[in-house]
């Protein structure tokens, strides 16, 4: 990267004059580019570059694709307050917003100038409220809600879908490791993980209920068998992204590490116990709705619970499997103070999380039922309650109350469901902190990219042990960033990295002090991606159902035209949240575009995907085999003998970029390449043969499909007489597969 000293240089010669500078000992050089519209160069007095910020009026962003293909340049798109840097002007007393920008090279200063330049700022235009500019300036640039990538096979839909999703939830972290595909594909996986992106491919027997909601067989604690409504992939995804907290603890001290955690029914959503769930959260505590009326006080083994039971008129045959009785013990003398539980709605979601606070109680009421309570500290409820895969890894049992151990709970989630606050100043994946960005946040390690690119893991124990230092009031904020630690304290901290980083140390701490940490996963924003691979081999119709129209933007929930349907198995109300976006993929060879339902191509945004000739230029010359040229021909034969959707993608060729052998390429050949040729025409070897130039070879061992049977053979087999009718048998000429003269013939006669 450029420093600072580098940057101002280039600039000033840019701009032929002398740049104003700031005398504090962290200053800015500033540059005029026109009127109101300024750019910095902010340093530190060790002339080390933390951040090019670039400050311009908000509609730079209708720039931004130009900027984007400036190589060498790398721009956090993050809009970042004035009040940050030093000696921003206003615009109409309103603080103006900034973008930072890394340099690699003097050219990328150099396009970056003339970019803005060129553009027509509307600097005396200026809307009053700048956080709104942004975001609707932003707007325009945001992915399509509903989106096909379709194309000949091979063509790469399916991995596009990774930078498609990235795209959309973590556009930052896409754009500043745009070439790093393995980076790029850890990130799409924990997205996965974390349940913001969900997957699923479309057959022919995928159906409505396994797509939206269907009924399913369950058994409760008595074995008595019910019908449930269980929710299909689509109809998780739209409650996860629509529900939002409602009640929340700010409490960034919750860990769930050697906690006790339960599971536990308050009533039914919709049925005559609903109130009990509202009255609970109300009034704070958790209610059982075993034991009637009946203090339980003095019993503390199962035995004195039955007996207790007995007392009062209730029949228990078996006290050791009674569930009567095993309800009570658990919610009585088996939670404790500091247990979590987890509220739950039915058998697939779940609606609140409590922390116990206080000893069972009896209260009694009018109805006699959930008379035996738990005080509680309510630390999150969910509107809509969110699909237990946000959370668990298997469904729920009807147990109205029972323990919760992985691998049936993920604890990494529940951590980050009940760390991930409201707040946006919480330290989280994506903060910066010192210019130091926060690229990952486990409950071991903490991982930063440095301004360099170069990556910094800190062990999380280090920073709780400064974090405890700090909150018992050994050591200050100013300690850390001086140095001063181990003049304060006897600590087997690493004396190197915590004077090494004092900077970035002391603004993390006072970070996670103010305003809590979060190792969540997700991204900053709310959206989630469903990825359906090969959507044009499902029953369009049949999936979606009635839905179909609710995925369109305008009629979606907070659209101008929001409609809300009755489900038809579970009678709730739905509609489609707008933060869900729909990324599907389509094989142009399974299904023509023109054969696609209508209602599908009306609602969705179709990208063709097609052969990147591009990329098979980085394939090296194999044996004086010009593999760009042999798709290309292969190719533009398809087009001519059947159509453009049936060519041969780029992907199958990949490979040989770091295997370019011949042997590999005739294992594509044989494997892939023939196979796809043979269903593209029907096994009419003849029109095959074409398609790989046989018919223009001279040399009958070069071609890849040859007659089965010479004349001589067939009079032999068949007699003088008689004479072919049909088509001439073929078989594939295995020698030509090695032959490097074989793959040359394809394309030399065509150029």
């Amino acid at each position: 990267m450029l420093n600072s000293e580098q940057i101002h240089e280039v600039l000033q010669g840019i701009f032929k004059e002398e740049s104003t500078k700031n005398n504090h000992p962290s200053y800015a050089y500033e540059h005029k580019l026109k009127d109101n519209i300024f750019i910095y160069v902010k340093r530190k007095k060790d002339s080390v570059v933390k951040t090019f910020p670039l400050v311009v009026h908000p509609e730079c962003m209708n720039i931004k694709a130009e900027i984007d293909v400036i190589p060498d340049l790398i721009v956090n798109w993050s809009p970042t307050k004035s009040t940050s840097f030093r000696r921003y002007p206003k615009l109409n007393n309103q603080s103006q917003y900034g973008y930072g920008i890394d340099f690699k090279s003097v050219e990328a200063i150099h396009q970056l100038v003339n970019a803005l330049k060129k553009h027509d700022f509307q600097t005396n235009n200026v809307i009053q409220t700048a956080k709104f500019n942004i975001k609707e300036l932003k707007d325009k640039f945001m992915s399509p809600l509903n989106q096909i990538l379709y194309g000949p096979p091979g063509t790469g839909k399916t991995y596009s879908t990774i930078n498609k999703a990235l795209e959309v939830i973590d556009p930052e972290f896409l754009s500043s490791h745009k070439d790093e595909r393995s980076t790029l594909k850890g990130r799409f996986d924990s997205l996965v993980k974390a349940n913001r992106i969900g997957f699923v491919t479309f057959h022919q027997s995928f159906s409505y209920e396994d797509f939206v909601e269907g009924i399913k067989a369950s058994t409760n604690e008595n074995n008595q068998v019910s019908y449930d409504v269980e929710d299909g992939i689509f109809k998780q995804m739209c409650d996860a992204a629509a529900s939002r907290v409602t009640v929340e603890s700010v409490d960034s001290t919750v860990d769930v590490t050697n906690r006790k955690i339960w599971k536990m029914s308050l009533g039914n959503t919709l049925g005559e116990g609903a109130y009990i769930f509202d009255e609970c959260i109300e009034n704070g505590y958790i209610a059982l709705g075993y034991g009637e009326m009946i203090d339980f006080s003095g019993a503390h083994t199962r035995k004195e619970v039955a007996n207790s039971y007995r007392d009062a008129g209730v029949e228990i045959a078996n006290e050791t499997t009674d569930y009567n009785v095993t309800s009570i013990m658990y919610f009585k003398e088996y939670v404790s103070i500091g247990d979590l539980v987890v509220v739950s709605d039915g058998n697939h979601k779940f609606r609140a999380i409590a922390e116990i606070t206080g000893e069972y109680f009896l209260k009694a009421n009018e109805t006699g039922h959930y008379c035996q309570l738990r005080n509680v500290k309510w630390l999150k409820q969910f509107s809509p309650s969110l699909p237990i895969n946000e959370l668990f890894n298997k469904n729920l049992s009807q147990q109205t109350i029972y323990s919760l151990k992985p691998p049936t709970i993920d604890l990494d989630k529940l951590q980050n469901i009940l760390t991930s606050h409201s707040s946006t100043q919480q330290v989280s994946a994506g903060s910066s902190i010192s210019n130091y960005k926060i690229m990952s946040i486990t409950h071991e390690l903490i991982e930063f990219e440095k301004p360099n690119g170069s990556r910094l893991p800190i062990a999380m124990s280090i920073i709780n042990e400064l974090v405890n230092l700090f909150k018992s009031n050994k050591i200050t904020i100013d300690d850390i960033r001086n140095k001063n630690v181990f003049n304060k304290v006897d600590s087997t901290l690493e004396k190197y990295l915590i004077n090494g980083y004092p900077n970035v140390l002391a603004s993390l701490v006072d970070s996670i002090v103010s305003y809590g940490i979060s190792t969540t996963i997700s991204g900053t924003s709310d959206k989630r991606v469903l990825i359906i691979d090969e959507i044009n081999r499902g029953n369009i119709a049949n999936i979606f159902g009635e839905l179909i129209t609710l995925i369109e933007p305008s009629k979606r929930a907070g659209g101008d035209e929001t409609i809300t349907v009755k489900l038809p198995y579970s009678k709730i109300p739905f509609s489609v949240p707008s933060n869900l976006y729909l990324i599907g993929t389509m094989n142009t060879a399974d299904k023509s575009l023109a054969q696609v339902d209508i209602a599908l191509r009306r609602r969705f945004d179709f990208i063709e995907m097609m052969t990147d000739y591009d990329v098979l230029n980085e394939i090296p010359t194999i044996e004086g085999i010009n593999v760009k040229t042999l798709v290309e021909t292969i190719n533009q034969r398809i087009e001519l003998l059947y159509d453009r959707e049936h060519t041969i993608g780029h992907s199958f060729f990949l490979p040989l970029k770091d295997e370019p052998t011949i042997a590999k390429l005739a294992g594509i050949f044989e494997l892939q390449i023939l196979p796809l040729l043979e269903e593209y025409f029907f096994e009419d070897w003849e029109r095959v043969g074409q398609v790989l130039g046989d018919h223009l070879k001279p040399n009958n061992d070069l071609r890849f499909i040859i007659e089965k049977f010479e004349s001589a053979q067939i009079s032999k087999l068949m007699g003088s007489d008689w004479e072919l009718s049909g088509i001439q048998p073929y078989v594939r000429n295995d020698t030509a597969l090695n032959s490097p003269h074989a793959y040359i013939g394809i394309y030399e006669s065509a150029h």
